[in-house]
């Protein structure tokens, strides 16, 4: 492979990465159970096109400035307790240790929660945030060349039509340039 079709590449392993990052959100960490999920959608009130709408990339500015109706904010409190991995102690508190937060993830998320409201929903959603904000949790991505364009069909969590248009626009530009990314 020539000097040139090296940088090629990896300029376009990086659009593929950056892809990916892009569609991160503050939600994707949460592992609950449908039922648990469901049962705080009902005790919060919120329908599944309420709860659509507010977990939508197009409101994620929103969701990062802390511009959330109350109900929602309960409802994240509640998905959080939920979850298989604790982040909140017996007083409902955040618990560095429990969440696995690394150094640096711990020192961002302690910074962030210094003024964090007493009120256990907002108390809670601020911690969800903060935590998205330090890069926690850290998502362990394994490394090989084809898992970059290619994601297995039952793996949707990180799935997006961008997250596809960018893989086929990659592909198609290695095919163009007739690039054999070797196995």
């Amino acid at each position: 492979m020539s000097k040139q079709q090296t940088s090629l590449y990896s300029v376009l392993l990086l659009c593929g990465f950056l892809a990916l990052v892009e569609c991160r959100h503050p939600f994707d960490f949460f592992e609950e159970s449908f039922e648990d999920f469901e049962h705080c959608l009902q005790s919060n009130n919120i329908t599944h096109a309420e709860y659509e709408a507010f977990e939508s990339f197009g409101n994620k500015e929103n969701l990062l400035k802390g511009k959330v109706e109350a109900k929602f904010k309960c409802n994240i409190d509640c998905q959080l307790q939920k979850q298989p991995i604790k982040w909140l102690n017996q007083q409902g508190r955040m618990d560095l240790k429990l969440m696995n937060a690394t150094t640096e993830a711990a020192e961002s998320i302690t910074n962030c929660m210094k003024d964090a409201p007493s009120e256990q929903c907002s108390y809670s959603f601020k911690l969800v945030i903060c935590a998205y904000l330090a890069n926690h949790p850290v998502v362990d991505y394994e490394y090989n060349e084809e898992s970059l364009f290619e994601l297995p069909a039952d793996d949707y969590e990180y799935q997006t039509e961008e997250t596809h248009e960018t893989v086929n626009n990659a592909n198609n530009i290695l095919n163009v340039l007739q690039i054999n990314i070797p196995n």
